[in-house]
């Protein structure tokens, strides 16, 4: 480090030195070579008067008056270099131009080194380009443009809602946003507001419980509990709900029941439900640590009641190649693009209307396009998809069963359990178009181990799919 701070003292003191050299000294070289030349070009142009007045190119009253302008010229130009003679007393400037020209040229330099040791870092090491991470840089800038837009339109959303403080759907997006930027305590406060807007609404609930345990370093509270409890009440699929009430229990230290849980969230999951991947990577991480294998554990009797739901076919979103083209668009483009991408999906919720969750996606983006109209009509749609049907599903055990099945042994509690199996098979056969029905009881036989019986279920439910 010293060898670098030796060649910047050199290279500014050779800097000072020729700046204060130019500034200082104003040699005289360059005004004597141009009166020479001068000089030599108005005696060519007598000799050329001389010569046109011989070939009769001009007369003698031309050739006078020619030779007469050319002879004035070369006395200014005699005139000019006596007065630059008698002003060259000193070979250089006065001593106060000298004085303020040496003042710069050290200044400058100084003012430089100086700037650097504030604004610089010196003892940071060089960064080649070849050894750069230039991929990354360009994505941690791109990422940083995009934080910055994303930051602009929340705070538009924040100034919109101080004008409409009973949009609940407003106050999540603006949770979601706030969120994503982690700024944990304004999600918080947002997601309160819907809260207190919509009190009993399993969405708002778990969204709200959720922005709870992120704040808290995903570590799930009495109060956050409390809330997913009385989601799970309103929704009692839920599996946001139902994934992080298990997470209290392994949190709290019954890992035995938060294994349960997991079970019994992935026992009434759809099949390719996103969530299960997670699902399962708790389960083998719990049961490793309890020293549990993972293949003893089965659903309750309460999962095996609920069963798997119909899987809808899920609305996709936008495509990565998608997403990264509207990223290089211009404002006005990009916004066409989510235009038409909010439409298709508005056209796929028209073929596939039991689709709650599709619903509320296209209300928050009709929100987001500034279109309240459209967004309070696909809200409307998503209450009136959530909304339970009645049906003749074969119903599972109830309540009393399963209360008295926790007092039954081993032994009678699995003979209870085909019991209820049986009624099922029974109730079955005399409603033989129930999809639902013949998935729960393919999974009861699969828990009794009749693998054979399960295969039979299962066929049933490929020969019902559409």
């Amino acid at each position: 480090m010293s060898s670098l701070w030796i060649v910047i003292g050199l290279l500014s003191l050779v800097a000072c030195a020729a700046m204060a050299a130019t500034l200082i000294w104003t040699p005289r070289r360059g005004t004597d070579r141009r009166a020479e030349f001068d000089l030599t070009v108005y005696k060519d142009q007598l000799a050329e008067v001389e010569r046109d007045v011989e070939r009769g190119v001009l007369t003698e009253t031309q050739a006078v008056a020619a030779r007469t302008e050319i002879e004035r010229r070369i006395l200014a130009l005699a005139g000019e270099a006596n007065a630059a003679g008698s002003d060259s007393g000193q070979s250089g400037r006065s001593g106060g131009q000298s004085a303020a020209a040496l003042a710069i040229a050290v200044a400058v330099p100084s003012a430089a080194l100086a700037m650097y040791l504030h604004l610089g870092a010196p003892m940071v090491p060089n960064a080649p380009y070849a050894s750069r991470n230039i991929a990354g840089e360009q994505a941690a800038a791109a990422e940083s443009r995009r934080t910055g837009e994303m930051t602009a339109l929340t705070e538009r959303l924040a100034a919109r809602l101080a004008s409409e403080p009973g949009n609940v759907q407003g106050w999540m997006l603006l949770g979601r946003s706030y969120a994503s930027l982690n700024r944990d305590a304004d999600a918080v406060r947002a997601m309160k507001r819907a809260y207190e807007l919509e009190p009993l609404d399993p969405a708002v609930l778990v969204q709200y419980a959720e922005t709870l345990i992120i704040a808290n370093k995903n570590i799930v509270s009495e109060q956050a509990a409390a809330i997913l409890q009385r989601a799970l009440s309103q929704d009692q699929r839920n599996p946001r709900a139902r994934y992080y009430l298990a997470l209290a229990k392994a949190q709290s230290g019954d890992v035995r029941g938060a294994l349960q849980d997991w079970t019994d969230l992935a026992a009434i999951s759809p099949e390719g439900a996103p969530w299960l991947p997670s699902v399962d990577q708790q389960i083998t991480a719990a049961a490793r640590d309890a020293g549990i294998d993972p293949a003893t554990l089965k659903p309750s009797l309460e999962a095996i009641a609920l069963g798997q739901p119909t899987a809808a076919p899920a609305l996709p979103g936008p495509s990565r190649t998608e997403v990264e083209a509207a990223s290089r668009m211009a404002p006005k483009d990009r916004t066409e693009m989510i235009r038409g991408m909010v439409q298709r999906l508005a056209d796929r919720l028209e073929q596939n209307p039991d689709d709650p969750d599709g619903w509320r996606r296209l209300a928050d983006a009709y929100r987001v396009l500034g279109e309240d109209e459209k967004a309070a009509q696909a809200e409307a749609r998503a209450k009136t998809a959530a909304a339970p049907a009645a049906s003749p599903a074969a119903p599972g055990p109830s309540a009393a069963d399963m209360e008295a099945a926790a007092g039954l042994s081993d032994a009678d509690r699995s003979q209870m359990i085909r019991g209820m199996v049986q009624r099922l098979a029974d109730r079955l056969e005399e409603n033989p178009d129930d999809i639902d029905g013949w998935r729960r009881l393919a999974r009861a036989y699969k828990v009794l181990g009749d693998t054979a019986k399960a295969a039979e279920a299962e066929a049933r439910v490929k020969a019902l799919q559409p």
